[in-house]
């Protein structure tokens, strides 16, 4: 039987938020390990470590519910300011993942993202990312109105809002150590870094094992930036990723993205025209060398057949002969 999210403002509405928050807080007892081929800059982080940074996400996202319930935002003022609002969240989080570790020893500033690669992507998506979210949470799913999620309206699954939220807690985990990693063009000084603080896993025991993670982490951000989700976007997917007791595992959904398509960039634009030909042209390829293997295998059993009469009748002259 599907549980749907309360339409309204309520108690209802306050106690759905409630239990939402607690499973997800039990959730974290699970195991936190990476069960994807896809990497996460949290992936090199100790697993108690990653536990605290995603308690500190929840409770800022708790927080950050209060003080919009009580200044009474508007919807639509929330969706205005939404990627400040998305800022200020990683931001505070941050901050505070810095004074619990002490994180001392690496320059890190807060304010300047622009420059990430990941923040870009996040950029794109992000009213997908905690505009819904928000809503959802503090108004309930009548006051969204964006029609992004293919359910009737005001009927949206509590499963549906437990795996938004899911998502946001592991992408802004993600995005925040990203941040911590890419601080410093050193590799020494961020093992240093990892090391002297304890919040690095066992199995990165020196600088190399550190720099291999970091490029290969890079090398995926520009991947997944560049390629993979001007492909998602125009395909109306969004991924998202997920708690599970077997550990952290990404799956997509629909969303309605055509919006996203009018913020992309020219390069975005040029893979999404090769996507066009691709879907235009790759058929049309596949039919012809289907024809042409065709009309190869015919030629190839002809050519066989008649080979094969040619010798038995060779055999057949030389035994009346004999």
């Amino acid at each position: 039987m599907i549980t749907y999210w309360p339409r309204t403002q309520g108690i209802h509405l306050n106690n759905q938020v409630s239990n939402l928050f607690k499973k997800i807080y039990i959730k974290l007892n699970f195991n936190l390990y990476n069960k994807t081929s896809h990497i996460l800059a949290i992936d090199i982080v100790d697993s108690q470590v990653k536990q605290e940074l995603f308690k500190i996400i929840l409770l800022e996202l708790e927080i950050l519910i209060l003080d919009i319930t009580e200044l009474d935002v508007s919807i639509r003022d929330m969706q205005s300011l939404n990627k400040r609002i998305l800022i200020d969240l990683i931001t505070k989080s941050l901050c505070n993942f810095r004074q619990i570790f002490n994180l001392e020893d690496l320059d890190v500033n807060i304010i300047q993202f622009n420059s990430l690669i990941s923040y870009k992507r996040i950029s794109i998506e992000h009213r997908l990312l905690l505009h819904n979210l928000l809503v959802y949470l503090i108004f309930g799913s009548s006051g969204d109105t964006t029609k992004t999620y293919l359910f009737p309206q005001g009927e949206i699954p509590v499963q549906h809002v437990e795996i938004l939220l899911d998502n946001l807690v592991i992408q802004l985990a993600d995005f925040i150590f990203y941040r911590l990693l890419n601080s410093s063009s050193s590799i020494l000084r961020l093992f240093r870094f990892l090391k002297t603080n304890k919040i690095c896993r066992n199995t990165y025991v020196s600088a190399r094992s550190i720099a291999t993670f970091k490029n290969n982490l890079v090398w995926n951000n520009y991947l997944l930036y560049y390629f993979q989700q001007p492909r998602i976007i125009y395909n109306n997917r969004y991924q998202v990723w997920i708690f599970s007791k077997k550990g952290l595992h990404c799956q997509y959904i629909y969303a309605y993205r055509e919006n996203d398509l009018k913020v992309l960039s020219s390069f975005h634009v040029f893979i999404i025209i090769l996507l066009e030909l691709q879907d235009f042209i790759l058929p049309k390829v596949q039919t012809i060398f289907l024809l042409i293997g065709k009309i190869l295998i015919y030629l190839i059993r002809y050519i066989i057949t008649n080979s094969l009469k040619v010798i038995l009748k060779s055999i057949a002259i030389v035994m009346r002969t004999k």
